[in-house]
């Protein structure tokens, strides 16, 4: 029963019910203890009907007017205003109670629009689209969450699309020695400046968004730092260090934009199509795609090459490098050392790591050794000899080196040269 008289004469009310928090108090009547009972009943069976009765559509649309909703950037809410489009016009109509019962229904969502083609390039839709519409649809879920229209997200029970091999790219030399010498092409901007932006997105460890967003005030040369304002990781801001390769590129960009747009408060710029009401040119944040477009039709990296491609090398090499994990975060900004382990996905190895895999083989090898001698047969004069030399010693790591010699295994151990 949940309500329980103890020994002490005081009253426990005890309301276990799957999915929600379990409650547990005692009181000094039966009375309140009954009232706080039925109260705790009659909420959950609320939120339960409150969710019942609210659809997928009607909480996006509470989403997108919410506060949280505010708070991201212009970017983050109007890539999910698009994104959410195909998913409403499929599940809109479904109640967050049964999305949440019913998983499935946002996996065979997925198994469809996996085979959707596109109408713009002919081609089935790619595995980035479809994880932000997802994407999409997480963020709606976690809003309910917040406001107690569910229990949980339910887009963590389905299995998204896959990443890719491109997401797991690395950046040889062979592409880095071309980004630095095409960043010397004066008479190239244009082109220069795609190579200086993406070069430094391998010395800076930042998302490509931040760089684009860089302000020219926010850089102070002398401290040998920059701010990067409202990131994705609560919007806050971060200051990271400028190494002297990083300096020299952000210095020769700098130089460049006071040229090409000395009316831009960015480092990087883009300008806009249209000018503004008093026929002045509009700068914005730079657009790093057509950028990167123009590398690679260029020829200066592959065709497989992306902008964050340089944030995983930069942070792959500072794991290979041995950095510890909270170094790395301060300079990229992760909100958890979970998160960086994402981006090594086998491509990088720690130095310890390394050196314990190298242990592990050096005792499989002293095995092997062993297990071959046997094989060779016990009654062999000097393989008895070689066994009782090795299993005298007690420390493994001076056990004698085999060696042959002259047609004949001849032990190596302490005191013992080779003749």
């Amino acid at each position: 029963m949940p309500v329980i008289e103890l020994k002490n004469g005081r009253w426990r009310v005890q309301v276990r019910r799957k999915g929600y928090p379990t409650y547990d108090r005692c009181f000094a009547s039966a009375g309140e203890a009954r009232a706080a009972e039925a109260k705790v009943v009659a909420d959950q069976s609320a939120l339960r009907q409150q969710s019942a009765d609210v659809t997928l559509a009607e909480a996006w649309q509470r989403y997108a007017e919410s506060y949280e909703f505010s708070l991201k950037s212009e970017e983050t809410r109007k890539t999910e205003r698009g994104r959410i489009k195909p998913v409403m016009a499929a599940l809109g109509g479904y109640s967050l109670a049964v999305l949440q019962e019913s998983p499935d229904l946002v996996s065979d969502y997925i198994d469809r629009r996996s085979r959707t083609i596109s109408k713009r390039t002919g081609k089935k839709l790619s595995a980035t689209s479809l994880r932000l519409e997802i994407a999409a649809l997480a963020a709606v879920a976690i809003w309910g969450v917040k406001r107690r229209l569910l229990r949980k997200n339910f887009t963590l029970d389905v299995q998204r699309p896959g990443k890719g091999e491109k997401r797991k790219r690395r950046v040889p030399p062979l592409e880095l020695g071309l980004l630095e010498r095409m960043t010397t092409f004066v008479d190239r901007p244009r082109l220069a400046e795609a190579a200086r932006f993406v070069l430094l997105l391998r010395f800076l460890g930042c998302r490509p968004g931040e760089l684009a967003g860089l302000q020219r005030a926010d850089i102070r040369f002398l401290e040998r730092d920059v701010t990067f304002r409202g990131t994705k990781h609560r919007r806050e801001d971060r200051l990271v260090h400028m190494t002297q390769r990083a300096a020299n590129l952000i210095d020769g960009q700098y130089s460049a934009g006071l040229r090409s747009a000395p009316d831009s408060r960015y480092l990087f710029s883009t300008r806009r199509r249209h000018r503004d009401d008093q026929g002045r040119i509009v700068w914005e944040k730079y657009r790093y795609a057509p950028g990167v477009l123009r590398l690679r039709e260029e020829g200066v990296v592959g065709p497989t090459f992306h902008a964050h491609a340089m944030r995983r090398e930069y942070i792959s090499r500072a794991i290979e490098a041995g950095l510890p994990y909270a170094t790395i975060r301060k300079q990229t900004g992760h909100h958890s050392t979970q998160a960086i382990e994402i981006y090594d996905e086998g491509l990088s190895t720690a130095p310890d790591v390394r050196e314990q895999i190298d242990a592990h083989e050096s005792a499989l090898d002293r095995e092997l050794l062993l297990g071959w001698i046997e094989a060779m047969g016990p009654d062999h004069p000097v393989i008895k000899e070689v066994l009782a030399s090795l299993r005298a010693l007690d420390d493994p790591g001076k056990w004698a080196q085999i060696q042959r010699a002259n047609g004949e295994m001849v032990p190596m151990g302490p005191g013992k040269r080779r003749k």
